[in-house]
């Protein structure tokens, strides 16, 4: 099979996933759907009712005004498969879900920390970026210094370093992440003054207004909460790469490249850590998939105003809405990334390329 037909199946069976996923999440979710919709009808009604007196005061009065916004509020319960048989309103409501038709937040609610706005897929795509930015981040920061450790641990296999690898990665595993997060604030923000213990940049910079002192702001801002990451994390994927390297060393064509007498680092590189990069590069998806909807309480210590934290707020708020429509998106998000690893552990494996053509 070549690459493009393993592309090709792999869309599908992703396709598929997402479609069950959505279907799944829906039946669990029916309920606040409905209540979603109908309260953004009504909001949208209310919206159009207010437009429509500020400015057509004078050409219509208050009964013409009443049946232009029943006309509108049925248009849109239609457009969202209110009052229509379950199969179409299946249909026309997981159409909008999926291009992330949310709604409003509920009366009285509000995301200042996100935007002034209170369409929560406007809220949501403020909040992503964020998260997405932190966690990609961190997680690169850990894949990089995990494959080094790990590699030199299988290089060195058998010595104190190569059995300290296993007992670090349990231990920072073992390790709670708000608990870490704590230790830095109180070392390094409150006790150093080294950095500042929470949010993403200094209160009153703004992108337009001041580019640089923005951008690092966000990068001390970021310091804490990667490092907090990045202790918990960054043994446990060194253990990961090591057990896959060492794995490798017992395949024929390493014990046949050390016979030749081929040096020990161009065994490493060139034999043992191309042949686990599929491996490891699966690993690393993974380790960022789940840490976008797994960061949750680095987000709340270091007010960190991603997804995480905007789900912490809804849920306080009491705003279903909000919370269900996070876990769609991270549900789609979470998808988008097991398949661009589908892609990536494609193009990285010779056994796949091997089939192109």
């Amino acid at each position: 099979m070549g690459y493009k037909a393993f592309l090709a199946k792999s869309a599908v069976i992703y396709i598929t996933v997402l479609f069950a996923a959505m279907l799944i999440l829906y039946g669990f979710t029916y309920p606040a759907v409905q209540k979603l919709y109908k309260d953004y009808v009504q909001y949208a009604g209310l919206q159009l009712k207010t437009q429509l007196i500020r400015h057509h005061q004078g050409t219509l009065n208050m009964t013409q005004i009443n049946l232009e916004v029943e006309k509108y509020e049925e248009s849109l319960a239609a457009a969202y498969g209110l009052n229509q048989p379950f199969i179409v309103k299946l249909a026309l409501q997981m159409k909008n879900l999926l291009m992330f038709h949310f709604g409003v937040t509920p009366p009285g609610v509000s995301y200042s920390g996100y935007t002034t706005s209170n369409n929560i897929a406007q809220i949501i795509a403020v909040a992503l970026p964020r998260t997405i930015l932190l966690f990609t981040t961190a997680t690169v920061i850990v894949v990089i210094v995990g494959v080094i450790l790990g590699v030199l641990a299988a290089r060195y296999q058998g010595s104190a370093y190569d059995k300290a690898i296993p007992v670090i990665g349990v231990i920072h595993q073992s390790l709670p992440t708000w608990w870490i997060g704590f230790l830095l604030i109180a070392g390094l923000a409150y006790g150093m003054h080294w950095f500042p213990p929470g949010g993403i940049v200094s209160v009153g910079l703004t992108f337009s207004k001041e580019p640089l002192e923005y951008v690092v702001s966000l990068l001390d801002h970021m310091v804490l909460p990667l490092l907090a990451f990045f202790i918990v994390n960054f043994g446990g994927f060194a253990y990961i790469v090591r057990s896959l390297a060492l794995a490798t060393t017992k395949e024929d064509f390493v014990l046949t490249a050390k016979a030749r007498g081929l040096p020990e680092n161009r065994i490493v590189f060139g034999h043992i850590l191309k042949t686990a990069s599929p491996s490891i590069a699966t690993q690393a998806m993974l380790w960022l998939a789940f840490s976008f909807g797994g960061g949750l309480t680095t987000e709340i210590v270091f007010v960190w105003p991603g997804v995480g934290l905007l789900t912490y707020e809804a849920v306080m708020a009491e705003d279903e809405a909000t919370v269900m429509a996070v876990t769609y998106v991270l549900t789609l998000v979470l998808i988008i990334a097991l398949f661009l690893n589908e892609i990536i552990k494609g193009a990285l494996d010779p056994r796949i390329r091997a089939g192109q053509g």
